[in-house]
């Protein structure tokens, strides 16, 4: 019966280690958001411009068209390796 609990850290590992492993996770997380985002987000606005809501709300629509270029910009380098 082994006495190793998953919860200590290894011998070789140090405390900046796991916080570049933290930070490297959300990272990649946030440029997998900002990627899909910037793929679904003009699909919503044409379902908009269809609907004539676009003209309705046009303030909505700014506000979207500039999350979709945030979203562009995080999620530049998403997947390149």
């Amino acid at each position: 019966m082994s006495s190793a609990s998953p919860f200590r850290r290894h011998g070789s590992e140090t405390p900046f280690e796991g916080a570049e492993r933290i930070e490297s996770l959300l990272v990649g997380s946030a440029r997998f958001a900002g990627f899909w985002s910037a793929v679904v987000l003009p699909f919503a606005l044409l379902g908009l411009v269809a609907s004539g809501t676009a003209t309705q709300q046009p303030a909505m629509v700014g506000a979207i068209l500039l999350v979709n270029l945030l979203a562009l910009r995080l999620g530049r380098d998403y997947n390149q390796d």
